[in-house]
């Protein structure tokens, strides 16, 4: 077949190349600060580079623009394929981390009980090609990570030192090796009220054993992902029975195969989910159980246990964390999916960007024929307001998913080590810390998520009809990514849980409770009193006023709210206010963690023009997102109509093109090479049409006859070769007639 290529042509509208070789030579910022930036330090940066080298050059990991045609078998092969790659890395990542970190070799993996437990420290690097891994094929990050993140996190967050070692290393969990867990949480009646399931594991001290059971219908475990097909053990959610009495939810590890044949377990039913929006290499699966036994130590005992001395029976419980631990291992999606925000969020605007700056279309008014050279879309400031305040969404979300990561492992250790060593006296603090860090990744995970599933779509729509194409990425991409604003918490429902705690620290402020966390820090007696006597307004004159004017309006709505309730005494009546109050306080939190970064010493940009870029983008997320919720800030009175567009908006406008100068560097600061990206429109390159064009020349339109193929060309055949019955009944004589009358 002879084919045309784009190099044929000469005409300047086909030579997108050199606009983006003309933006990388006028840029002025470094971009090797702005990536260490982004990564949060040099070595980080510098890993995560040599993983993704790895990930998307590796035979069986990489994607190619093939893999948006795959069926749902086909996903959940070649998923399969992968996981057993993961593993092998994963015993080197863990050999690598231990040198790193303790310079020593591990030379056998093969842990016993008198070895030393791994620390997050020791999967710190398969965590970040995990992270990779996700960005570049979610359906297999997920698998992974329900295997990892969720079951695995959940016997850390709910065993005792003794079940932690049994399965997480004994058993070879850690390791890809002898188990593969799925999290049996959700049920088909009950998904975020989890206080609520039904599914029912009652003791028998007879036999010192749970017996689990589905009780109805409604109760089936459901979207379990691995258990369709592959998992060999799940950690079950199910109300503790002891003696007649119900004790809540708890969870317990439950086989459900051999792992030796696949084989079902007696009593353990299991089936398909079938087809879904995305991620179709997931084996989503439904379970239910029927007298299913277990031993009394499958029941994951960190905080509740259940004691049998002779014939006598208690129950053991730690009531200030134990309502915590159940949501442990969500924590840990929850602060992934943070991160995971900023890496889908960064692959997207490169995209967009590069196909923006490439692009042309219309010419300007003084080109004359079809000679006239078009105007780059990005030149157009309806289209710069459409794509670049995504991109500083996108570098806001960075320095906060790193902080909220470190917070998190540092918040587990702590509270691994205080509930090992029986000192009460220390739950209370560690506990504290750990519902703010519930309260920051419920805000952070619900805030993010939402917004980039926004800026998937809107980037597609930015991109014309080529963005509609599956090869350039965000058909699938979107569909991969909106399940995160609802799995491991409903983003609704997380930000109403998120918002009263926050309302309630507000509350607290009366009785003189002070606020520590950084990420509270608009609740100081002083701020607070500043805003409601009037003295606190927002000004936007100082880099500081960006930030601080999301407290003010935080601390204006939070005294809404708590009015409100005191006299209606009704807290649902304000679920609008609170699910802003959520969003709002992830705005500040962002703002408050980017200034912090690039204010410090060791921030890592010594050159000015890129220190300059960066604080630009700080700037247009501010002012962006005030623009968006300008109803709410003259509702609540921080700024009046006239300063909205007097002073909001002359100053957002004033900004976007001044990051329009740098965008495509800060895309290139990113560092993703086409192979992660899996989109010809956005490669490095800018050779928009050659690489679209290259990508579906397989798709050879005359291949639609022979085995297995659809009979396209008989069937139009047949429609097209029919008899013409029609217009000879038409030229009947009362036809004729009626034509005639309607034809006057």
């Amino acid at each position: 077949m002879t084919r045309l290529t784009t190099n044929n042509v000469t005409g300047p509208e086909f030579m997108p190349q050199k606009f983006l070789k003309q933006e990388r030579q006028q840029s002025r910022i470094n971009i090797e600060e702005v990536h260490t930036f982004l990564e949060s330090t040099p070595e980080n940066a510098k890993l995560v580079q040599e993983l993704i080298a790895e990930v998307t050059m590796d035979p069986v990991l990489k994607t190619c623009t093939d893999y948006y045609d795959l069926s749902k078998e086909e996903h959940r092969k070649v998923t399969a394929q992968k996981i057993a790659r993961m593993a092998l890395y994963m015993e080197q990542d863990i050999k690598r981390a231990k040198r790193q970190y303790r310079k020593d070799v591990v030379r056998d993996l093969q842990l016993n009980a008198d070895s030393p437990t791994l620390t997050s420290r020791d999967l710190s690097i398969f965590d970040k090609r995990l992270s990779i891994v996700a960005n570049q094929d979610p359906q297999l990050g997920t698998r992974i990570g329900v295997h990892l993140g969720l079951f695995g996190n959940c016997i850390k967050g709910n065993g005792t030192d003794e079940q932690i070692r049994y399965w997480l290393q004994e058993r070879g969990t850690l390791f890809l090796k002898g188990i593969y867990g799925c999290f049996a949480m959700t049920e088909l009646g009950h998904g975020s009220n989890v206080a609520q399931l039904q599914t029912r594991a009652e003791y028998d001290p007879s036999i010192d054993c749970f017996t689990i059971n589905t009780p109805d219908l409604t109760a089936t475990k459901w979207w379990i992902g691995g258990a369709a097909h592959s998992a060999t053990h799940a950690t079950v959610y199910a109300r503790l029975i002891v003696q007649g009495k119900d004790y809540g939810v708890k969870t317990f590890v439950v086989p459900l195969r051999d792992p030796k044949n696949f084989q079902l377990l007696p009593g353990v039913f299991v089936g398909d989910i079938g087809a879904k929006m995305g991620r179709d290499g997931i084996d989503n699966g439904w379970i239910q159980f029927k007298n299913v036994v277990i031993p009394r130590e499958f029941m994951l005992s960190r905080f509740t246990k259940v004691v049998k001395e002779g014939q006598n029976v208690r129950v053991l419980t730690e009531p200030v964390l134990d309502q915590i631990s159940g949501y442990s291992a969500l924590l840990s999606g929850r602060v992934n999916m943070v991160m995971d925000s900023f890496r889908f969020g960064a692959k997207f605007t490169t995209i967009a960007i590069r196909y923006a700056v490439g692009r042309q279309q219309f010419a300007s008014k003084k080109g004359h024929g079809s000679t006239a050279e078009e105007t780059q879309l990005i030149n157009y400031p309806l289209h710069q307001y459409r794509v670049l305040p995504h991109l500083a969404l996108v570098y806001l979300v960075s320095p906060a998913a790193y902080k909220l990561m470190n917070t998190y492992h540092s918040t587990l250790e702590d509270l691994y080590k205080i509930s090992s060593s029986g000192d009460k006296s220390k739950l209370k603090p560690v506990s504290q810390k750990l519902k703010d860090l519930f309260i920051d990744s419920a805000s952070l995970k619900a805030t993010n998520t939402w917004l980039i599933a926004t800026v998937i779509d809107e980037l597609r729509q930015a991109c014309g009809g080529h963005g509609y194409s599956a090869y350039n990425g965000f058909g699938k991409g979107y569909n991969d990514w909106v399940v995160q604003c609802t799995w491991e918490g409903d983003n609704n429902i997380l930000s109403l849980t998120s918002a009263r705690s926050i309302m309630k620290k507000f509350t607290d402020l009366s009785k003189g409770v002070v606020q520590t966390s950084e990420s509270f820090s608009y609740l100081s007696p002083q701020f607070v009193g500043g805003v409601l006597k009037g003295t606190k307004v927002a000004q936007l004159a100082t880099l500081k006023d960006y930030t601080d004017v999301w407290g003010i309006m935080l601390v204006k709505m939070l005294h809404f709210c708590v009015t409100l309730v005191s006299k209606t005494k009704d807290g649902d009546s304000i679920s609008k206010q609170l699910v802003m109050v959520s969003r709002f306080h992830a705005f500040y939190s962002m703002l408050q963690v980017y200034s912090a970064k690039l204010s410090a010493d060791d921030s890592g940009i010594k050159d000015e023009n890129t220190r300059k870029t960066l604080w630009s983008l700080y700037q247009l997320f501010s002012l962006y997102f005030i623009d968006k919720h300008s109803g709410e800030f003259q509702q609540f009175k921080v700024f009046t109509p006239e300063q909205i567009s007097e002073l909001v908006q002359p100053k957002l406008f004033a900004i976007i093109p001044e990051v329009r100068k740098e965008c495509v560097a800060l895309t290139d600061a990113f560092k993703l090479p086409d192979a992660m990206l899996n989109a010809p429109i956005g490669y490095y390159d800018g050779d928009i049409y050659n690489n679209y064009y290259n990508e579906v020349l397989s798709n050879n339109p005359m291949e639609f006859e022979g085995p297995g193929k659809p009979n396209y060309h008989a069937t139009l055949t047949t429609m097209l070769s029919r008899g013409f019955e029609f217009e000879e009944r038409m030229s009947g004589s009362q036809d004729t007639q009626t034509l005639s009358k309607l034809g006057k």
